[in-house]
């Protein structure tokens, strides 16, 4: 059974965690929007259309570099939220008394 005092510290812990989750999302959705003008202003001033194709190449390779990562930081943070989830709401052991 778990306690008032368990449960607001599980709740205020997993809130912080959501929070870490939200600002690290809001990060990576920056980066992704600054790789978006950096190459868009690239093919804006490309001269000729093979320098247009090489800097879509880069860009396309670029943004799926960040995707992954964003993925990968997504899944590594919903596995730890889903493990501190599981370990509170883990049956905790009683021990028994020695036998005197």
């Amino acid at each position: 059974m778990t306690t008032q005092t368990e449960t607001t510290y599980f709740n205020g812990k997993l809130f912080d965690r959501m929070q870490d989750m939200n600002r690290t999302w809001l990060e990576r959705l920056r980066e992704i929007r600054q790789i978006e003008a950096e190459y868009g202003s690239k093919l804006l001033a490309a001269k000729t259309s093979s320098e247009g194709a090489t800097i879509c190449n880069e860009w396309m390779a670029k943004r799926l570099e960040t995707v992954a990562n964003e993925q990968k930081a997504f899944t590594t943070a919903w596995l730890d939220l889903f493990s501190d989830m599981a370990m509170f709401t883990a049956p905790t052991k009683v021990a028994k008394p020695a036998a005197e």
